[in-house]
């Protein structure tokens, strides 16, 4: 499930809708970087305007609760629903962490 835009994308719903035809989902967060962030971050503000404060949090003071929060909540409601599952979000960071 990628990329999963803060306040907007619902995965319960989406796991619900498709869980009888998938049998592992992959989370991964919005990555915002280069020349599309400024983009997104237009479109938000057009389509979204509500949610551009957190979007600012998130995406330009670097604010990290939101996803904390999420992949709790993503890592509770997969195991209550017995959903094979792997949190990618801030991969590459990991990637970053393991380079040898």
């Amino acid at each position: 499930m990628s990329p999963i835009f803060p306040y907007i994308t619902n995965f319960k719903e989406i796991i619900d809708v498709s869980k009888d035809y998938i049998n592992e989902y992959w989370f991964e967060n919005l990555n915002l970087r280069g020349s599309y962030k400024q983009t997104i971050l237009k479109y938000i503000e057009d389509k979204y305007p509500n949610l551009i404060d957190e979007y600012d949090k998130i995406y330009n003071k670097k604010n990290k609760d939101y996803w904390v929060k999420l992949s709790k909540e993503i890592d509770k409601y997969c195991k209550e629903k017995g959903i094979n599952y792997i949190n990618y979000f801030y991969h590459e960071e990991l990637v970053k962490n393991n380079s040898f």
